[in-house]
């Protein structure tokens, strides 16, 4: 491929030598790029608005995606902190933090068809998982971490029992209705 490349210019070399460019060419060339660019009204301004709309849209994902993994870093981290603190303890807050949580969607289920008595038991519950995150954030500043925690336990084991009360009297509630019902049949 070189060689044919190199027999072709040697043969054609008088060829190229006949074809200058004209003197003038340079000046043309150098006068065309000082000239203004005019800009046609349209495709280019389309092309560069989708070019903002894609670098916001890179810009939001990453920052959502950082933002997610900061969370649930965040989360991890929380539970190794109580876990270095006293891993029983720790493990034994995870279960009740578990529990609470599903007490919690029974009784919202539950007393879907008695939404005055549920917005009382959520005033309760609210208030006690307001001490449970004062709490949260003492345990961070406490010297005492382990007392902290137990603290927090306890308060999530209140919970439990209150979540437990209040499943009962829905239930009990939900029995009587069932009786009127059938008695009335």
């Amino acid at each position: 491929m070189k060689k044919d490349l190199k027999t072709f210019i040697v043969e054609n070399r008088t060829a190229f030598d006949h074809a200058t460019p004209p003197q003038e060419i340079w000046q043309r060339i150098a006068n065309e790029l000082d000239k203004p660019t005019r800009r046609v009204s349209g495709a280019p301004s389309k092309i560069m608005w989708i070019g903002q709309v894609l670098k916001v849209a890179a810009v939001t994902f990453l920052v959502g995606t950082v933002g997610i993994l900061v969370y649930f870093y965040g989360k991890k981290h929380a539970y190794e902190d109580y876990s270095r603190i006293n891993p029983d303890l720790a493990a034994e807050q995870q279960v009740y933090v578990q529990l609470v949580t599903q007490k919690k969607d029974s009784i919202a289920y539950i007393a879907s068809s008695n939404p005055d008595l549920y917005g009382e038991f959520s005033n309760v519950l609210s208030q006690m998982e307001a001490n449970y995150e004062l709490l949260k954030q003492e345990f961070a500043k406490s010297p005492n971490k382990e007392l902290t925690l137990e603290a927090m336990i306890r308060n999530l084991r209140a919970q439990i029992e209150v979540l437990t009360q209040q499943m009962e009297v829905l239930n009990y509630i939900n029995r009587t209705k069932d009786q009127t019902k059938d008695e009335q049949i």
